[in-house]
């Protein structure tokens, strides 16, 4: 018998592999604009490379478990609790590592967007958490599997607004 979720993930991972591969677009962007990668540029791309494995690994990682025979219920806590562990140091380590690669002129000031989707992965944590530690909780693949696809989503929605930010910056005089 396969677990519960296990074809919603493996999706969810295969969009997730299509993710990463568009995060790299900016290096091509900057390889035709002839211009060289600056230290926010590979921040940027190495960023949502990170996130994106992230959700590949918290979606191979139920299927991975129930395969050793481990008990549903014990894969979905395990997975939880494991699952959170990267994305909360993702969310913790992020202000202090964009700011570190933005040169030296620039105020270092996060967009309200950059918090706000932080907010939402921090919320997919807390939820991962509560998934593996609460005993009341009955069905544990639905929060496991909105937790990944909430990661994602703001991963995307991130990028989509990055990169818009940085076209802007690159195509303004000066």
């Amino acid at each position: 018998m396969e677990l519960a979720g296990s074809t919603y993930l493996y999706t969810l991972a295969t969009i997730s592999v299509t993710f990463v591969g568009f995060s790299t677009l900016m290096m091509i962007f900057r390889q035709t604009t002839r211009r060289d990668m600056t230290k926010f540029d590979v921040f940027f791309t190495l960023s949502f490379i990170q996130q994106g494995f992230i959700v590949i690994a918290g979606c191979l990682l139920p299927p991975l478990l129930y395969l050793y025979r481990i008990p549903e219920d014990t894969v979905w806590r395990i997975a939880s609790a494991a699952s959170a562990c990267p994305i909360a140091l993702f969310v913790a380590t992020f202000p202090a590592r964009r700011r570190a690669a933005l040169s030296l002129g620039s105020d270092g000031k996060m967009p309200v967007f950059a918090w706000v989707l932080l907010l939402v992965r921090l919320l997919a944590v807390v939820y991962l958490v509560l998934n593996a530690a609460l005993a009341s909780i009955e069905v544990r693949s639905a929060p496991y599997a909105a937790a990944m696809t909430a990661m994602l989503f703001a991963a995307g929605l991130a990028y989509l607004l990055a990169l818009g930010v940085q076209l802007r910056d690159h195509s303004s005089p000066g």
